[in-house]
Order: C-alpha cells, then structure tokens, then sequence
C-alpha cells in the first residue's frame, strides 16, 4: 500500500487523538458566533498572530475567533483526525507544501469561491506563491506568507574580521568560491568564534542543499503529478551540490554544533543560516546584525523556503453564514501582513509588501525580493515522507558516514521506497 499522508494515523489514532482535538463552536456567552482557529506557532510568531486575533476579536462585535494551539509535533494529524471526524477547526493554518497531502484526503474546501464574497484578489500573490496554494487547478489555502532561507551576519564581529566595507555592506562575492571564502577570512581573523553557524543534520542543510541544487539548475525532485509522480530529481547536480556543501563542515562550520541558534545569539559566531523568522528573534535581542538573502552563489536565480496559509476544512454542515465569517477573517488577516511581517516573514501580497508599513520595517524589506525566487516543494502526496528522506541522506552525507555519491543514491532509492516505484 502506498505511503499516504495521514491514513496511517486516521484509523489507529483517531480514539486517542479526537479527545485533544475536540473543540466546541457555535457561540460564545455573550452570543457572538465563534469560530475556532488553530495554529502550530511559537515564540514571536505566536505573539504577533495573536496580537492580529485580538484585533480582529475587538473590532467587531458579532464573531469570535478562539485561537487554539496545537503541538508542532502532531500537528497535522490532528488536522486529519479531527475534520475525517467533522470535528476540526474552522481555519487552520497549514504550510504550502502539506496542502496536496489534505486536498488528497478530501480534508479542505477550494477557497476562491468561499472568498469571493469578500472580493478577495487571488492576481495580488505573485505566480509562484499563487501557485503553491493550488492543486489540480484550484486553490486550496490563502498564501499568508513566504518564509524563504537567508543569511544572518553578525555586524560587529564581520567588521572586527575585516568582511564589511567603509558603507557597512559585506565584502561577499557572490560566487561558489566566494561565499565560502568569506568564512574561511572570519575563520582567520577570528579563530576563537565560529565563522558559520549552522547544525551538521536536520531541515536546515536540507533547505541549503535545496537552494544550491536548483541554483545549479537542478529539476524538480518529482514529475507533475500528484498521486504517481516519476522520481526527476537530477542525479549529478544532487551530488555536486552536496559534495559542495559538505565541503564546509570541519573547514568553516565546526561538526556537531550543540544550539547554533545560540552560538549565533550569544554572539560566539559570524553567520548563521535559517528561516526568516529569526529576525524577530535577533530584533529581541541586543544584537547588532545584518539579515540578507542567501547569495546568488550559482547560474539559477532560486531560493528554498515555503508559505504559512490559511486553510477551511471540510464541515458536513458549516452554513453559509458562518462560511462567510471565516472569508471575512482570513481576508483580516491578509490584510494585516505587516503587522505578520514582523515576525520576520514576507508577506505574500505584493500590494502589501509595496506599501509603507511593511518598506519601513528593518531588514525584511532588504531581502523581500527573495519571495520570487522561492522554488516551492512539488505537487505530490508524498512530499512530506521525501522531506525527511532528503533529510535524512544529507546527515549521513554531512556526518561523513557516506560520501556524497552514496549519500544521494540511498535518498534515491528511499524516495522509489516512498513512492512504491
């Protein structure tokens, strides 16, 4: 049987699952409707969400939005569990490339006709964010977000090791020999800091090792097809891009960094790759820092990252009234994408992103341009299973336990196991 997101937990989970899932609607005390929303967030993007729910909850007096949140953890299976039940949320929040997975479980409405009343301008995404959302020719979430992979420098240490200009920008040719050249310079100015901070394992070498293959011209890991996609994933670049990433590790990213976050954080490390939500993290902080993209390092304009969305699940009996309260909120929260953009996302709209509130933000607006060069995870069911395969490979191939070549056949070969080919 083929391996597809959320049956294995429908079944065998549901009993367990439902009691933590369960949530009452209909109304509150005071005889406002409410809607639950649920949400996986955490630190500074929690607060900023909830700062947009209170707003929401206070300008008007008719509906309720009940904020839930979920563990990280088991997130979408209890997306799963709770709508096959008719028990799930109202809106739920789900990245981009898990959308295939819930369209194909028959878990979530097309948004567009349910949006329509609000007049909402599905042409205000760019192309590549509206059509991470759609899946079969329909849209399936409303894009809240894109969240690409960037570079995070700390100033003060780049200026001590000689890597900035007399204007404050960095001395990085962007170039395969440069970028890492910058880090060998911080290596020997300032041979008790780590120049480059990030883990040996896990989702961060992957989202690297994801932005340098499709710079190098990679294809896409998969064929265009949802529930029996070819493997098209490029053999020969999927090495040339490991082999060059593991070149790092043991030179200028020492092995096996315990908290790299926190080496980077208590101002023990030049760089630190990952996410953009980190820039609200640092902004916390009394760090002097730079965030930028990650540099066009090769021939492809292309960048790794994905899309916080806004999804409506499946209800046997939701009215159109209360249907109408949902569009009415998730168009709230559109519209709020600067007040979301300080978490340190990009907000998916480009009117939103164009205007003031979101310019004068620090950093984002330095390194919005990189939304359009997202390349989003492929259409398929199966791409949450080959994440972690591709993860997988990457640690043993970081780690020194394959080479890159055996590296890349074993995630190979684990995606054919995936996908039953």
């Amino acid at each position: 049987m083929k391996h597809v997101f959320g049956k294995f937990a429908v079944l065998a989970s549901a009993a367990l699952l439902l009691g933590a899932c369960a949530q009452t609607t209909g109304t509150t005390g005071d005889g406002r409707m409410k809607l639950d929303y649920w949400v996986f967030f955490s630190g500074g993007d929690l607060s900023y969400m909830e700062a947009i729910v209170d707003d929401y909850n206070n300008s008007q007096d008719e509906v309720y939005i009940d904020m839930i949140l979920q563990d990280w953890d088991d997130y979408y299976t209890k997306v799963v569990t709770s709508v096959a039940a008719d028990r799930g949320p109202d809106v739920a929040v789900s990245h981009a490339a898990t959308l295939p997975q819930l369209m194909n479980q028959g878990l979530l409405e097309p948004v567009e006709p349910i949006m329509a009343e609000t007049e909402f301008d599905f042409e205000l995404f760019p192309d590549n964010i509206r059509e991470a959302v759609e899946v079969e020719d329909a849209a399936y979430a409303v894009p809240i977000d894109t969240h690409p992979f960037i570079l995070y420098i700390n100033n003060d240490l780049a200026e001590e090791a000689g890597l900035l200009d007399e204007d404050g920008s960095l001395k990085l040719d962007e170039s395969p020999e440069g970028f890492k050249a910058f880090f060998q310079q911080a290596k020997e100015a300032l041979p008790d800091k780590t120049p480059l901070s990030i883990s040996t394992g896990g989702v961060d070498v992957y989202r690297w090792w994801w932005t340098v293959y499709f710079q190098m011209g990679g294809t896409p890991i998969f064929s265009d097809d949802l529930r029996e996609p070819e493997i098209t994933l490029d053999r020969e670049i999927a090495i040339e891009a490991a082999t060059y990433i593991h070149s790092f590790f043991g030179d200028v990213i020492p092995m096996h960094i315990g908290d790299f976050y926190e080496t980077f954080q208590a101002g023990n490390a030049v760089g630190l790759m990952t996410g953009v939500w980190a820039t609200g993290i640092w902004e916390g902080s009394d760090m002097n820092f730079t965030a930028v993209p990650l540099p066009q390092s090769f021939e492809v304009e292309a960048a790794q990252g994905d899309s916080h969305t806004l999804i409506i699940p499946i209800k046997e009996e939701q009215t159109a009234e209360r249907q109408q309260a949902i569009a009415e909120f998730i168009a709230y929260v559109s519209d709020r994408g600067a007040d979301w953009a300080k978490a340190g996302h990009i907000p998916a709209r480009t009117d939103v992103v164009a205007s003031p509130a979101f310019q004068q933000q620090p950093f984002r607006s330095e390194y919005a341009e990189v939304a359009s060069k997202v390349v989003f995870t492929d259409k398929t069911i199966y791409q949450n299973p080959a994440e972690t395969d591709m993860v997988r490979a990457l640690d043993e191939i970081m780690s020194n336990r394959l080479t890159p070549e055996e590296g890349i056949d074993q995630m190979i070969d684990a995606l054919r196991v995936t996908t039953r080919q």
